[in-house]
């Protein structure tokens, strides 16, 4: 295949799966917004079992929609930067204008590819372009270029309890709906903590009155001459 025959194939499967990334996106944050009403009918009928499970699910999509955000700005990256993938020396180095998106692109490609099915293309195109022991270390990030927000977005196996309890706070908050959260786990949370102190010890109101202003100096409130 002539190179530039590869660049225009490469450019196309990069704006395919730009454009399949920009509907998922859409997609999953519209059933997210659906799934949190379900989230709040179940602590309404007293299912909070169900509902933390429920949140589970919600932070991992959560995650998974800004991945999804993330990518799609690296492949765009590369579409502006094609030409420095054309102008490529064969077996030459990578320009480190296009190392950090492809970086991230091939890395976060395994955990995509059944959303994205391009990006499954693009890791075998760029195997053949750059060769599949540049696209291995980038897969395992051993180029440490990918983007610590994707890497916490794609590689959270245990998502936290404190942030299922403050995931359940907000949408309970935003529903209208009574909740209160476990407080064992809420304490790990320093601000929330000393807002309960707060709630629960006031500061004492001192019912004094201030005393009144002094009333205006006889020369009008100017200041007196020396």
């Amino acid at each position: 295949m002539s190179n530039n025959k590869w660049i225009a194939e490469l450019k196309t499967v990069l704006q395919v799966a730009k454009a399949r990334l920009d509907v998922r996106e859409k997609k999953k944050t519209e059933q997210v917004a659906k799934e949190r009403y379900t989230v709040a009918d179940y602590i309404r009928n007293n299912k909070v079992p169900r509902a933390r499970i429920a949140v589970e699910h919600l932070i991992r999509e959560d995650y998974k929609i800004e991945a999804m955000d993330r990518v799609e700005a690296y492949l765009d990256t590369l579409l502006m930067r094609m030409q420095l993938i054309k102008d490529r020396p064969k077996n030459g180095a990578v320009d480190p204008a296009i190392e950090q998106p492809l970086a991230n692109i091939l890395w976060s490609a395994p955990f995509l590819t059944q959303d994205i099915p391009e990006l499954g293309q693009i890791t075998l195109m760029f195997k053949k372009h750059f060769g599949p022991e540049y696209v291995s270390m980038c897969e395992q990030n051993k180029l440490g270029m990918v983007d610590v927000d994707l890497l916490r977005c794609l590689s959270c196996d245990l998502i936290p309890k404190l942030l299922i309890e403050k995931y359940l706070v907000e949408i309970c908050r935003s529903q209208n709906v009574p909740f209160e959260p476990d407080q064992t786990v809420m304490a790990q949370d320093e601000f929330w903590t000393i807002g309960q102190r707060y709630v629960q010890h006031p500061p004492a109101n001192d019912d004094k009155k201030l005393p009144p202003p002094p009333p205006p100096s006889s020369n009008g409130g100017g200041a007196s001459s020396s």
